[in-house]
């Protein structure tokens, strides 16, 4: 009847783009994205600008804050979104194209497109979820009473008895009942037999002509009963049927075997009493039938809509939202029906789909603040991946996030709040390739022992880990130098552990050459193939992700060819350093090998080894910084001294959190937090507190055409 992407996105971007500051902005669609240089770096430190930098966390901007581009929710916001601001359980995001990732993370803005697939899947799940939110439970079973022997009823044969009707034959009384919800129902049949013959009168009391419940009828006129039985069915019609099975007749003996009914009955759905839905109860928080349906509707579109934007519904797209529950009337249905058509509109407007933020001028490239709700949903975003609460819309509402006492309140609670794991499950686990290891790959003759257990046991192990790290207020650099770490007894006797019993505990792994995340068997599984390991692979991943240092890319049409270290002959590093000696190869690989070498006693499962396939493993090499190393411990610590690490840390940290890549005009900020992060002992609160409140978190400017 009516379509939603004209009553959502065409409803919503007809006024324009809220601010969310009650004024209305023509046009807030933005179209550019700043440059992003950081995956042009090459191997060595960061070559971004070092101009001085002038920030104020508090005061008026003299640098360049930078911009995101207007963003889509990505898939995981998503579902957090709809669980938030719905109560649901469900995650419609999982049908939707997977993300693209850059950077190293799924929520960078310009790489977050929507296509019309997308446009068609959000248009399906707004209806799924609004009918789930507003699915009104029976609260009182009905029930459907039918005298046998009257006009309502079908009688395939026999004749009335008074108020009976006899089946004097096999056959059936039966009517059809139309049924609203799914259930547990009542059949009930009050009936006697005339008795004849070896036999009780059987009867049957049937559902779509199936038989629910048979008897053997043993009363007699005097003293009818009441036969019953519980069935499941579903919404719809249904054919409901008495019947008579065992018909006998004896004319020299003068017996007659017949069933006589006198009424039959179903009632359900059965354990609803008192029922109510808690999704509708958080959207329906009025009642249009007293309170007026205008009235009632506006308040409950302004609360929904505010939770859903993000921010205050202006008066014109309230009204544009009730003039939905207007038309639905007047086209003949009621007032709910267009209720739930213009939360469904909510739920495909822009202002939901998306991020929005306003620039007053997009073609002024003056830094301006973004509004307290523009804020509050940065922060909700970057720390729990999902919408502002309701106590953070209210401090954006009463101004408290201009105070920084109690907009650092705010910071704190977030990340002690529980949706604060999403750090762990989205941040960690993007950066420490902790979601990749649903999806490595072993052949099972090589690496029998990695089956799904051991592979959810590596997961668990580094989330626990990275949570104990990122919310736990130990220092970052425990990332790589930490001597402990969490195991079942799966994990342990792959890490040569005691047995701990099922439940994962924190254990000592010092004695067991195991140091920080470079030797958890989860990170070590994802750098490898499925036959043997790659020195290349986890090289380049410490390269780019600890010390943000971008190898150059492989010549053009350079054919690099496979290596197996079990036909080839020598040990994987000898076959690597020949790959090396060619000087096409040495420029990417002078650098990322040795890091890898230095993991080496570690297969491709993460278990320790002697020996590469027989031949003696050499893990020694050094940093570009040329701190020189033997195997997986020293390192980590070598890592752990290294001058860029911190930085590294703060860059991943800043890029995560804002969403979009890195320019040299973010270089003094960098150094700014990496200073901050110095100084506070690497904790992750403290970084967090300084990257949100600094300017690129606080700030942005327009496109400059």
């Amino acid at each position: 009847m009516y379509g939603l992407r004209t009553l959502g996105l065409g409803l919503l971007l007809a006024g324009g783009c809220s601010g969310g500051d009650d004024t209305t902005t023509d046009g807030g669609s933005e179209t550019g994205s700043a440059t992003d240089t950081s995956d042009s770096q090459t191997a060595g430190p960061e070559t971004e600008g070092e101009t001085e930098s002038s920030s104020d966390t508090d005061g008026e901007p003299q640098a360049d804050p930078g911009r995101v581009t207007l963003r889509r929710l990505n898939n995981v916001e998503y579902n957090n979104t709809v669980q938030d601001l719905l109560g649901t359980q469900k995650t419609p995001a999982d049908n939707l194209p997977a993300d693209e990732v850059s950077l190293g993370f799924d929520n960078i803005s310009n790489v977050l497109t929507m296509s019309p697939l997308h446009a068609e899947l959000y248009e399906l799940a707004a209806e799924e979820l609004i009918e789930e939110a507003m699915h009104q439970p029976t609260v009182a079973p009905e029930l459907w009473h039918f005298e046998a022997e009257s006009m309502d009823v079908d009688q395939s044969v026999g004749g009335a008895s008074g108020d009976y009707w006899n089946i004097y034959s096999n056959g059936t009384v039966s009517t059809t009942v139309t049924l609203d919800h799914a259930g547990t129902y009542h059949f009930r049949a009050y009936a006697y037999g005339t008795q004849a013959g070896d036999e009780l009168p059987h009867m049957t009391l049937e559902v779509d002509n199936v038989p629910v419940g048979e008897f053997d009828v043993e009363a007699v006129q005097n003293a009818p009963e009441l036969y019953e039985v519980e069935f499941e069915t579903t919404p719809g019609p249904h054919l409901i049927a008495v019947g008579f099975t065992n018909d006998f007749y004896d004319p020299d003996m003068m017996l007659d075997r017949n069933l006589l009914v006198d009424y039959f009955e179903v009632e359900g759905p059965l354990g609803l009493e008192g029922e109510t839905n808690p999704l509708r109860e958080r959207i329906m928080i009025c009642d249009p039938q007293t309170d007026g349906e205008q009235a009632c509707g506006r308040q409950i579109l302004e609360a929904f809509g505010k939770r859903a934007l993000r921010r205050p519904l202006t008066e014109q797209e309230v009204n544009r939202l009730l003039a939905v529950i207007d038309q639905t009337q007047q086209s003949g249905d009621d007032f709910e029906t267009g209720l739930k058509l213009a939360l469904r509109a909510l739920l495909v407007s822009p202002h939901f789909l998306f991020r929005v933020e306003i620039d007053p001028d997009p073609l002024s490239t003056e830094p301006h603040f973004v509004n307290d709700y523009e804020y509050a949903s940065r922060l909700s975003y970057f720390l729990w991946s999902s919408m502002p609460d309701d106590e953070l819309l209210a401090a954006a509402a009463a101004g408290d996030l201009q105070d920084p006492q109690k907009r650092d309140a705010q910071i704190m609670r977030m990340l002690e709040d529980p949706r604060a794991q999403a750090l762990v499950k989205n941040f960690a686990g993007q950066w420490f390739m902790v979601r990749a290891i649903n999806d490595a790959f072993k052949d099972p003759a090589v690496f029998p022992e990695f089956t799904d257990e051991l592979r959810a046991a590596m997961i668990t192990e580094m989330e626990m880990f990275a949570d104990s790290i990122l919310l736990g207020d130990r220092s970052m650099f425990e990332l790589v130098t930490a001597k402990t770490t969490f195991v079942n007894d799966l994990l342990a006797e792959h890490y040569g552990l005691a047995p701990v019993g099922p439940s994962f505990v924190e254990v000592d792994t010092s004695q067991v050459a195991r140091q920080g995340i470079l030797t958890q068997a989860g990170i070590l599984s994802v750098l490898s193939h499925a036959t043997h390991n790659s020195p290349v692979k986890r090289g380049k991943w410490i390269m780019e992700n600890l010390l943000c240092q971008v190898p150059p890319p492989p010549p053009e049409g350079l054919d690099i060819p496979p290596l197996d270290p079990i036909e080839g002959g020598g040990s994987l590093r000898e076959q690597l350093e020949q790959h090396r000696a060619d000087p096409l190869c040495a420029s990417c690989h002078e650098y990322m090998d040795p890091l890898g070498f230095a993991l080496e006693h570690y297969d491709a499962v993460g278990a320790w080894r002697d020996d590469d396939n027989g031949y003696e493993i050499d893990a020694s090499g050094e940093l570009m910084s040329g701190v020189q190393f033997d195997g997986a411990i020293q390192l980590s610590d070598a890592i752990s001294e290294d001058a860029g690490v911190s930085r590294c840390m703060v860059k991943k940290t800043y890029i995560y959190a804002l969403g979009r890549g890195t320019t040299v005009a973010d270089s003094p900020y960098i150094n700014e937090l990496t200073t901050v992060f110095d100084g506070a002992e690497h904790r992750f609160a403290s970084l967090v507190l300084a990257l949100t409140t600094s300017d690129p978190f606080r700030m942005r400017r327009g496109e400059g055409f």
